[in-house]
């Protein structure tokens, strides 16, 4: 797929915490629109932080992030939430609400932004056939599997069709099975368009799915390749 205009770029980005912890480091890095990136390392190497300073939940010390036409860490707190409407995230641990079915799990996240009901539901529905769930829209989370749990915050991070989907050990809590039903998902989900930076330790996905693979180590950018695979 041709890629060529960037969507995110990062310049001289540093994250240091109030306790002093240098989490991220001189980082340069630009990924194109529709790329599919996973982002390694070991514990501690500054993994997360990458993820909450892209979600603008942890403010970049010093450099610069741009994101489409945005300046990111110019963006005061009103503007944080229209920005994170172009930005799909999924968690390790899932995050759905155990008190409310599939459909409302997905709805939510168009109910939030002020979507009409008529359009909530052709698009929930249609984002579940996607994902392989629409027999499942009546069922609560504690009825699922870890791997159709996945697919729900997937189906709920994809509904309304952001720009960037950042999945966060994405298969973390899943058997191996489970793990590559959701990467192929989430290869789907970028062929449609979405760019996917995927934070993982799971070094057989890496290797074999060959996409560029970003190796961080005490937050610093040590690898980048087009087809990598998990340094250790």
């Amino acid at each position: 797929m041709e890629h060529n205009e960037i969507l995110i770029r990062l310049e001289h980005i540093k994250v240091t915490y109030p306790t002093g912890t240098e989490a991220l480091r001189n980082i340069d890095l630009s990924v194109e629109k529709g790329e599919f990136l996973f982002v390694v390392g070991s514990s501690g190497s500054g993994k997360s932080t990458f993820i909450k300073t892209l979600l603008g939940e942890v403010k970049a010390t010093s450099g610069r992030i741009s994101v489409g036409k945005r300046r990111l860490n110019r963006m005061g707190r009103r503007e944080l939430p229209y920005y994170r409407r172009m930005i799909g995230v999924v968690f390790q641990e899932f995050r759905l609400l155990e008190d409310r079915n599939v459909f409302e799990n997905v709805a939510l996240a168009q109910r939030v932004i002020g979507v009409r009901n008529d359009r909530i539901r052709r698009n929930v529905l249609q984002m579940l056939e996607m994902v392989g769930l629409g027999e499942k829209i009546r069922a609560y989370p504690k009825e699922l599997s870890g791997g159709e749990q996945q697919r729900v915050a997937i189906a709920r991070a994809m509904v309304n069709r952001p720009s960037i989907l950042l999945a966060d050990e994405p298969t973390g809590n899943l058997d191996p099975d489970n793990s590559w039903e959701i990467m192929n998902l989430l290869e789907e989900m970028n062929q449609l368009g979405t760019t996917v930076i995927v934070v993982t330790h799971n070094n057989e996905i890496v290797d074999r799915m060959k996409k560029r693979v970003v190796t961080l180590n005490k937050g610093e950018v040590i690898n980048d390749e087009a087809q990598g695979g998990y340094i250790q």
